[in-house]
């Protein structure tokens, strides 16, 4: 599914289901965690650190159905792009996201698990933290 800039039908959607469970996950998604300086970057992968927060933390602040799916490399570089914001990003929404499965390639790099074991061995974010997003969020919100 795609959505417009600023992500209205996605927020049209959280209001009229709000028993339905959402993951936000891609490119068009992701690059919206900070204010986006041109349209052109929901194709790609910013790499501008966040000055402004976006319209994604905005909707999992104010609906309790959005979750984010922060597998393969859209979500790997909304967090990447600006290891301070990622940090404050995972302890807020700690409850809110998951790492998912969206690449299965064994032998293939992993830098999400790269990045998220970093941040929990220098201490920028809790072995709770770590565990939940790693795991313990998508076994609770899917009754896994």
């Amino acid at each position: 599914m795609y959505d417009d800039p600023g992500l209205p039908q996605l927020e049209m959607s959280l209001q009229r289901f709000p028993k339905l469970k959402f993951f936000g996950h891609s490119q068009a998604f992701w690059a919206e965690i900070a204010r986006m300086e041109t349209p052109g970057e929901r194709t790609g992968y910013p790499a501008s650190p966040v000055k402004e927060e976006g319209v994604v933390p905005k909707l999992i602040r104010k609906y309790p159905n959005l979750y984010g799916d922060l597998s393969a490399g859209s979500g790997c570089n909304a967090l990447k792009r600006d290891t301070k914001y990622a940090v404050k990003f995972l302890n807020e929404f700690q409850d809110r996201l998951m790492f998912a499965t969206d690449i299965c390639a064994p032998d293939g790099p992993t830098p999400l698990v790269d990045f998220m074991l970093e941040l929990k061995n220098t201490g920028s974010i809790s072995e709770l933290v770590f565990n939940k997003v790693a795991r313990e969020n998508a076994v609770r919100i899917l009754g896994l």
